[in-house]
């Protein structure tokens, strides 16, 4: 009697994965649908079990790029023992998740202007980042460790500063890798409040 076990079915991340590679290849927009579910090699009607459309997958793969982000960062800089630590610890973190990513980092920043659902998921982790370290910089004024008298002001200019210089590094190639970190950790530096001594 043959086997009635059924196939496998293609998962989302088979499709992720190739729609990665691919709009690093060839940008977002140069990318068909038809030629997303080729390189996935899936059916349409596994596709479309899957993902609503082509901005419906790069919406999963920015969501994803940023909530790996957010989880680490929270971890990595409760154990900092001091700002400085923090600083280390913060960009560390981001040069590492983001260098593995850069082509995705690429194109999430230079291509979602054109993609609304992938802006406002940018816009949503900028500002949980905002959030997140404003909350930082509130408490160690409290606990008269530096003076920050407006730290959602500080949190959102640390975080425009990181970003253009991710930009500048993922986007216009003017930064080489081995320099990101030090531009990032200047920045840093040159914008939070020294600790009190």
């Amino acid at each position: 009697m043959p086997s009635l076990k059924r196939a496998a079915k293609p998962s989302s991340d088979r499709i992720l994965v190739a729609a990665e590679a691919l709009f690093a290849s060839k940008g977002y927009s140069d990318v068909s649908l038809r030629q997303l579910i080729a390189a996935a090699g899936v059916s349409t009607t596994a596709f479309y079990a899957r993902f609503a459309s082509k901005a419906a997958v790069l919406e999963r793969l920015t969501e994803s790029l940023f909530a790996d982000l957010h989880v680490e960062a929270a971890t990595v800089l409760r154990r900092a023992r001091d700002l400085d630590e923090g600083i280390k610890r913060g960009v560390d973190l981001i040069v590492e998740h983001f260098g593995r990513r850069k082509a995705l980092v690429r194109l999430i920043i230079s291509e979602a202007g054109s993609v609304p659902i992938v802006l406002q998921k940018r816009r949503q982790s900028y500002a949980m980042l905002a959030l997140f370290l404003a909350r930082y910089l509130r408490a160690l004024d409290e606990r008269r460790i530096i003076t920050c008298k407006d730290p959602e002001t500080v949190a959102w200019a640390l975080v425009g500063a990181l970003e253009i210089q991710i930009t500048r590094w993922a986007v216009w190639g003017d930064l080489p890798d081995a320099q990101l970190t030090a531009a990032l950790r200047m920045s840093a530096h040159t914008i939070l409040p020294k600790e009190k001594p």
